[in-house]
């Protein structure tokens, strides 16, 4: 399947690149803000796990939610609200880049162009370091797309970046090992995701940001976090092959000895990742006690895991490297097939509850007609099946229309029960629709209406069947 992979990588890279032309993003900059204020059911389940632990409680919870546990909306988020938030803040940067850079070095030709585009990435990467651990910000993104998957099941827990000054060192920390010894009994495929839903949650942030420099022509500078995103992503995802990766384990359980509640919910995610992904009926608390201290041991070391586990993980790390094979990467956003027809690609490999998903995200526009087709596969410990997502971009072709809406159908086979080593798949579908009303040329009310089946689905918490809907408001600069 890795070879089949590459050989499409290559030959999207380098088949009939004479007929393709690169669009420079020379449009006025633009940004457009957005944000969901009612995401439910997912609030409703997060005032639900604030309620418990007002009361000192743990999941499960049973009975309706305190009307002042919703006040803490701004802190559980939901993974399309962080997404929203994320890209709010990073591309209001990014939009403040292309003002100040236009404005000083106007691309009227190609050797201003390639020299505006330079300078306002290598600036943007500084205002992303600068961002990218505040709250709502890219790393912010990494850890509600953790606490989203706990919500879901009533399990709180808290980001630290809300503690403003504690630098690069940010946990999901407030689980209760009660919580997680109910999590892994009950769901243990929610258990599987929990640990994988960070590094997921980066690369929704890049598709959505994508989506933007494709559809929009907004020009995002951010040619910086696309490639360190990725290769954090990548290495992250094989820090358990690192020769240092049992010391600082081991560092991590020296500390916090007494107080389970400091812990963070997992310490490094995919040593535990593929650990649960094999082990979905063994009990939680076998993890065994905290060395010298009271509680259960949540890190899992290299040594824990079997050679088969070691086999999978490194394949599953290898297939990260697809992810850096796109022309966004490098800051090509359109490439114009020939007049009024657009395309892009970014191919996409994502650890997933039963194993992990890869293909790509193919942006096409067609005389106006915009949508992003997503083909792949999910690999699970003996089946590999197909998974096909097509976003259609506003059905309303009508210029300057007040309403429009776009929608969303997806179709996929996943292993049974979303178990790694099941031995049968089921169907599954979701649909969406998202429409949107314009109160003046810059502010519009939008929806987004959605329902899937069970099954993963990349950026939404929920592994159960699942109605959604959500409200919000768009504004943007022109």
């Amino acid at each position: 399947m890795n070879r089949i992979i590459l050989l499409i990588a290559l030959s999207i890279c380098c088949g009939e690149s004479y007929s393709q032309t690169i669009v420079k993003d020379t449009s006025d900059p633009f940004f457009e803000w957005r944000f969901h204020l009612i995401d439910a059911p997912y609030m409703i389940d997060a005032a639900k796990t604030e309620t418990i632990r007002a009361d000192d409680g743990s999941a499960p919870f049973h009975g309706s939610a305190q009307t002042k546990s919703y006040g803490n909306f701004y802190r559980n988020l939901s993974m399309e609200q962080a997404t929203d938030m994320a890209r709010n803040l990073h591309g209001s940067l990014y939009y403040g880049h292309n003002v100040l850079w236009n404005k000083w070095i106007k691309p009227t030709n190609t050797k201003k162009y390639i020299l505006n585009r330079a300078l306002a990435n290598i600036t943007a990467l500084g205002t992303d370091y600068l961002a990218i651990k505040l709250p709502y910000g890219f790393a912010f993104q990494h850890e509600e797309f953790h606490r989203a998957v706990m919500t879901t099941r009533n399990v709180y827990s808290y980001d630290e970046v809300w503690n403003f000054g504690k630098g690069l060192d940010i946990a999901v920390t407030r689980v209760k090992d009660e919580d997680l010894i109910y999590l892994k009994r009950h769901f243990p495929a929610d258990q599987v995701r929990l640990s994988a839903a960070g590094v997921e949650g980066e690369y929704r942030y890049l598709q959505r940001m994508r989506e933007d420099n494709f559809f929009k022509e907004t020009g995002y500078p951010m040619i910086g976090i696309s490639l360190l995103g990725t290769l954090h992503a990548i290495s992250y995802v094989n820090l358990p092959f690192a020769k240092r990766f049992n010391a600082i384990t081991d560092s991590i359980l020296s500390y916090d000895k007494n107080n389970i509640l400091a812990r963070d919910f997992t310490g490094y995610d995919f040593s535990a990742w593929v650990y649960d992904l094999f082990t979905p009926h063994e009990p939680y608390e076998a993890r065994g006690q905290w060395p010298g201290g009271i509680g259960i041991k949540r890190p899992i070391k290299e040594t824990d895991l079997t050679p088969e586990m070691k086999r999978f993980l490194r394949q599953t790390g290898n297939m990260q490297y697809l992810n850096l094979v796109s022309p966004f990467m490098i800051g090509i956003n359109r490439l114009q097939l020939k007049p009024g027809r657009y395309f892009n690609f970014a191919l996409r490999s994502v650890p997933t509850s039963f194993g992990y998903y890869a293909g790509g995200d193919f942006f096409l526009d067609i005389q106006k007609c915009r949508m992003m087709v997503s083909l792949g596969v999910n690999k699970s410990k003996n089946l590999t099946l197909p998974a096909v997502d097509l976003r259609y971009y506003d059905l309303v072709e009508k210029e300057n229309a007040r309403f429009n809406t776009s929608i969303q159908l997806s179709g996929w086979m996943q292993p049974k029960d979303q178990l790694f080593a099941a031995d049968k798949a089921e169907f599954g579908i979701a649909i969406g629709l998202q429409p949107r009303y314009a109160i003046s040329d810059r502010f519009s009310i939008m929806a987004d209406l959605s329902h899937k089946t069970k099954g993963w689905v990349f950026g939404n918490p929920y592994l159960d069947s699942k109605f959604s809907g959500r409200l919000g408001f768009n504004f943007k600069t022109r």
